[in-house]
């Protein structure tokens, strides 16, 4: 066991590990893994990083020794969470460890289970339309501003319960939220839009108690874990989970899939000629790009791994999209192979934490992507325009992408936002 740990100068937050990951993925995350896959950085109070991936299955799998509570300090222990930095609000279940985390777990699992998802597919496809259709007569729209960003806002939106003609404060708090850097004023004032986001919703809460739907926020406000019934402080946290675990990944993934398209034609014509194959190129963008890039875990002992003594109490970050380019788990990782098979990538995570919504995102993700190259399949894009996330130290995504392409026909007529809720 390594006695001196190997400290590097690492920020995931800063501009520097936002650019070698778009430019370069694969070559920047193997020189981690070759030269030090277990390492120590001073940044936000010191953190381990993993990046090779049976580290980070271990990691991940092992919820007794590496926790995820956001929760008070026992025995010495702060518990922060899963970001690093850690969020002083708690994310509820994800934020949790068994047996809790469990019984939150199962009240939302049927939401997002295969069959229920498969209920809810007609919906993502209006919602897409009403998007499309809304600039598809102009030639001109943007990927991410009008079509990515509004679609798995307003289907998040749909399931909670909550009314759609706000999306726009939901999305813009959940995309702003993940991609300023720390401490910076821009980070403030993203968190002060998070805080009033969770704001809106205790009225929604009072209202289903009144007047309960068809909805996740009816479904928990009538739940008891047990045998009580849930506090509204952690009613607030699960419907944040939801808008942020909901919102801005499938965002990104489609934002990151429209950019390398563009760019690639042979595999733009692959997808156009045989639809099919999007589900399976869905998972190897998601292995590539993985819009979540890490999530922190705090050490409850001390524990060797790769070499390293990790003390009790430190903060550990698994890196998803590290793990992702592993070449003893991934055959020329640095290539985008649409049909890979098997494709055993950790975009979603691992564990018993692992993404409860990848049905839906994957769901989403793949009637966006299919309608846009049924509907606009010359779409260029207009780079100099295009914004990349400043940070992409949680999530690997886009501010801002526009683009044009022939103009076709509107599929409906024109509909207020709120008739579709």
């Amino acid at each position: 066991m390594a006695q001196q740990r190997p400290v590097v100068d690492f920020d995931h937050h800063s501009k520097e590990y936002a650019q070698r990951v778009f430019s370069n993925p694969t070559a920047f995350f193997q020189l981690m893994q070759r030269e030090h896959p277990v390492a120590w950085s001073e940044k936000y109070g010191g953190f381990w990083i993993v990046s090779r991936y049976e580290d980070v299955k271990r990691v991940s799998e092992d919820d007794t020794t590496f926790s995820s509570r956001n929760d008070l300090p026992q025995q010495g222990v702060a518990f922060n969470g899963i970001t690093i930095p850690g969020n002083p609000a708690r994310s509820t279940p994800i934020e949790m460890d068994p047996p809790e985390f469990f019984d939150y777990r199962r009240l939302l699992n049927r939401w997002f289970a295969p069959a229920a998802v498969e209920k809810l597919k007609p919906k993502m496809r209006e919602f897409t339309t009403w998007c499309i259709d809304r600039n598809i007569e102009s030639g001109c729209l943007d990927l991410v501003l009008d079509l990515a960003g509004p679609v798995p806002a307003m289907m998040t939106l749909h399931v909670l319960g909550i009314p759609l003609e706000h999306w726009h404060l939901y999305a813009d708090t959940a995309h702003a939220v993940v991609y300023t850097p720390p401490d910076s004023p821009a980070k403030r004032k993203a968190i002060e839009g998070d805080m009033m986001m969770r704001g809106t919703f205790v009225e929604i809460i009072k209202e289903r108690r009144r007047k309960p739907g068809d909805d996740i926020i009816s479904h928990l406000v009538g739940a008891r874990i047990n045998g009580k019934a849930i506090p509204d402080s952690t009613l607030i946290e699960i419907c944040s989970l939801i808008v942020h675990g909901g919102v801005d990944t499938t965002t990104s993934l489609l934002a990151n899939t429209f950019e390398y398209l563009e760019r690639t034609p042979a595999d733009r014509r692959r997808l156009i000629d045989d639809p099919a194959l999007i589900f399976s190129a869905g998972e190897e963008f998601l292995r590539y790009y993985c819009p979540v890039q890490m999530l922190g875990r705090t050490a409850t002992r001390d524990v060797e791994l790769g070499g390293q003594l990790i003390r009790a109490g430190e903060r550990v970050g698994i890196w998803w999209a590290a793990a992702n380019h592993d070449p003893a788990v991934f055959e020329h990782p640095e290539r985008i192979i649409l049909d890979r098979f098997p494709n055993r990538h950790a975009a979603f995570g691992l564990g018993i934490h692992r993404c409860l919504g990848s049905n839906f995102a994957r769901a989403q993700y793949a009637i966006v992507l299919e309608e846009v190259l049924k509907r606009m399949p010359d779409y260029r894009l207009m780079r100099d325009q295009a914004e990349h996330y400043e940070s992409i130290g949680t999530v690997n995504g886009y501010v801002k992408m526009p683009a044009t392409f022939t103009p076709g026909k509107r599929r409906s007529a024109p509909v207020e936002l709120t008739a579709l809720q």
